[in-house]
C-alpha cells in the first residue's frame, strides 16, 4: 500500500536510526538509544496509518452494514427487529429478487406455525383475524390490548419453538419476525405507552399504528364511512408511538443492563385516510410519518396503481414501505365451479416493480380457513345449501371426501409438535 517515494523515505529514515542505535551502543548513551527506538516506533505507526489510508476499503463493507440501502442503523442482534431488518436488507441486496416480500396475515399460533414451517420470511398478526378467530366478531374495535398481547405471545412462542425443534439435517431457519397490528394504540398517551411496551415485550418486531378514530373499524368494510383523526392528531399519535418505544427501551436497559428487551421494535406508521380525505392527504401524512422516523410507511386502501406509484415516488427511496391487499374471492366459471384464483390488484412481482418491500395479504389465511371449515361443515352435516332454515339437509355418513380439503391426521400431529414431544418423552421418561 506504500508508494515508491514512501518506500525510499522510510529506507533512508531506517538507515539513520540504525546509525543512531550503533552510535548509542558504542558510546553507551542510553538517551540516544531511547530516542532512536521511539523514533522507530513513531515512524512505523505513521507509515502504517498512511498505508491503511491508501488502501481502498473493502467493497463488501457498505453492503454488510446496509447504510447505503437502509435508512436506519442495523438493530442489535438480540432485538426483535433484527430479523426483520436482515430480511429486508437481504431482499434489497439480492440481484435475483423480482418480487416483494410476501407477508401473510396470521390469526393464531397454529396458522403462524404452518406458515413458518413453509419458510415465511415474515408474519403479520392481523387484528381482523384475531377478532374473528378468537371471539368470532367483526374487526370493529371490540378486541382489546390484553387479547392482542395474549395471541402475540402465543404466536411468538410457536414460531420460535418450531425453529428450535426442527428435525432437518440442515441448520434450522430463524423464526420469522412478527409484525403486530396495534390498531390506534387503544386511546390516549397512556394507552399508547402501554400498547407499545406490552407488545414489544410479547415479541413484536414491529407494531402498526393507524390514524382512525378510536374505536376503529376494518378499513375495507368501512369504505367512505371511515372516521379519521385530523393530520396533526395522526402525526402526534405516531410520534407518541416512537416515543413510547424509545422510553420502554431506556427503562428496560436501565433495569437489565445485560439485556436489550424491546430495543429496536419498529413502528409501522399507517394511514387509512384515503376514502375520507383523498389521496393528497395520504401523501402529506406519509411524508410527515417519514420525517418522524417511522421505520415502515403503510397507506391503506389506495384506489389505483398510479396512486401507489406516486406515493412511492414521493418518499425517500430507502424508506421501507408496505402494500396491503384483500383477495375478495375466487373466480367462478359460467358453470358455477371455482376454477382458479381471482387475480389480486397487484401481484408480488408488480408490487416490487413499484418499489415496495412488503406485500401484506392480511386476511387470505383466514379466508381459506373459513372456506375449508364451511365446506367441511356442509359435507359433515349433509347440508347442500346455505339456507338458515336447514331445508337443504341431505343424508350424510359423517365421512369427509374430496373435493373438501382435509389434512391427514399424521400431518396434524406433526404440525402441532407431537414428533418432538414423543422424542423428548423417549429420552426423558419421567413420571
Amino acid at each position: 500500500g506504500l508508494s515508491f517515494c514512501q518506500h525510499m523515505t522510510m529506507n533512508i529514515l531506517l538507515g539513520i536510526i540504525h546509525q543512531m542505535i550503533t552510535a548509542g551502543r558504542q558510546a553507551s548513551c542510553r538517551w540516544q538509544l531511547i530516542f532512536a527506538l521511539a523514533a522507530a516506533v513513531l515512524i512505523s505507526s505513521k507509515f502504517t496509518c498512511v498505508s491503511s489510508l491508501s488502501t481502498p476499503p473493502s467493497s463488501s463493507s457498505s453492503s454488510t452494514d446496509g447504510s447505503t440501502i437502509m435508512p436506519m442503523p442495523r438493530p442489535h442482534p438480540q432485538s426483535a427487529s433484527h430479523a426483520l431488518y436482515s430480511t429486508i436488507l437481504q431482499h434489497r441486496s439480492s440481484a435475483q429478487s423480482s418480487s416483494a416480500i410476501p407477508l401473510a396475515g396470521v390469526h393464531d399460533a397454529l396458522s403462524a406455525k404452518i406458515f413458518a414451517h413453509h419458510g415465511a420470511p415474515a408474519l403479520f398478526l392481523s387484528g381482523f383475524g384475531v377478532s374473528a378467530s378468537l371471539l368470532g366478531i367483526p374487526d370493529a374495535g371490540m378486541t382489546n390490548l390484553v387479547e392482542m398481547e395474549m395471541i402475540t405471545r402465543h404466536v411468538y412462542s410457536a414460531v420460535r419453538g418450531l425453529s428450535s425443534t426442527t428435525t432437518n439435517q440442515d441448520a434450522p431457519p430463524p423464526p420469522p419476525p412478527l409484525i403486530v397490528d396495534g390498531d390506534t394504540g387503544y386511546g390516549g398517551a397512556s394507552n399508547m405507552l402501554r400498547t407499545i411496551s406490552t407488545l414489544s415485550r410479547a415479541g413484536a418486531a414491529a407494531i402498526s399504528i393507524e390514524d382512525q378514530i378510536f374505536p376503529k373499524k376494518c378499513t375495507i368494510a368501512a369504505g367512505s364511512k371511515i372516521q379519521i383523526v385530523n393530520r396533526e392528531e395522526a402525526v402526534e399519535r405516531v410520534r407518541g408511538a416512537i416515543g413510547a418505544r424509545d422510553l420502554y427501551y431506556e427503562q428496560q436497559h436501565q433495569q437489565h443492563s445485560n439485556e436489550l428487551c424491546g430495543k429496536g421494535t419498529w413502528i409501522v406508521a399507517r394511514t387509512d385516510c384515503r376514502m375520507a380525505y383523498g389521496f393528497d392527504e395520504v401523501i402529506e401524512r406519509c411524508l410527515r410519518f417519514e420525517e418522524l422516523g417511522a421505520e415502515i410507511i403503510y397507506a391503506e386502501n389506495l384506489q389505483s396503481v398510479e396512486e401507489y406509484q406516486q406515493l412511492r415516488d414521493r418518499l425517500d427511496s430507502r424508506t421501507v414501505t408496505m402494500i396491503a391487499q384483500v383477495q375478495e374471492s375466487l373466480n367462478v366459471d359460467n358453470d358455477g365451479t371455482g376454477a382458479g384464483k381471482k387475480k389480486p390488484l397487484l401481484t408480488l412481482q408488480e408490487i416490487a416493480e413499484l418499489g415496495y418491500d412488503l406485500a401484506l395479504f392480511g386476511v387470505t389465511p383466514l379466508q381459506c380457513v373459513v372456506g375449508a371449515l364451511d365446506a367441511t361443515a356442509k359435507q359433515f352435516l349433509g347440508r347442500s345449501t346455505d339456507d338458515d332454515d336447514h331445508q337443504g339437509v341431505t343424508s350424510t355418513t359423517g365421512i369427509i371426501t374430496p373435493p373438501t380439503a382435509m389434512a391427514d391426521f399424521s400431518d396434524v400431529k406433526r404440525v402441532v409438535g407431537f414428533d418432538e414431544l414423543e422424542r423428548f418423552e423417549s429420552e426423558f421418561p419421567c413420571n
